[in-house]
């Protein structure tokens, strides 16, 4: 996993009252003692990866790859709304709610 990665995943590791309550890039860097400026170099080779892994998957083409790094330096705090803004912008179809459709 690249180190920007962590800035959208980092909260889905720890245990804990932890796992919700991150991050953003400059927290991730504070929290992997890695420097933002490194964190960020690396923003464009993952928007590019999750891109073509959206395009691998049927979804996406009309996306630009700068609305991808857009999402990966955003201050959302926390990893399910960052998450769930990266399924979005990537164009994958919004979740249905098995119950509601039974």
């Amino acid at each position: 996993m690249h180190d920007s990665s962590v800035a959208l995943v980092w909260g889905l590791k720890p245990g804990g009252d932890q796992w919700n309550a991150w991050l953003n890039l400059a927290i991730a860097a504070e929290m992997t003692d890695r420097p933002l400026s490194e964190m960020d170099a690396c923003v464009p080779g993952d928007a590019s990866r999750a891109l073509a892994w959206a395009h691998s998957a049927g979804v996406g083409p009309g996306v630009d790859v700068a609305t991808i790094e857009e999402v990966l330096r955003s201050h959302e705090t926390f990893a399910e709304e960052l998450f769930d803004t990266l399924l979005d912008r990537l164009g994958f179809p919004a979740a249905s709610d098995p119950e509601a459709e039974g």
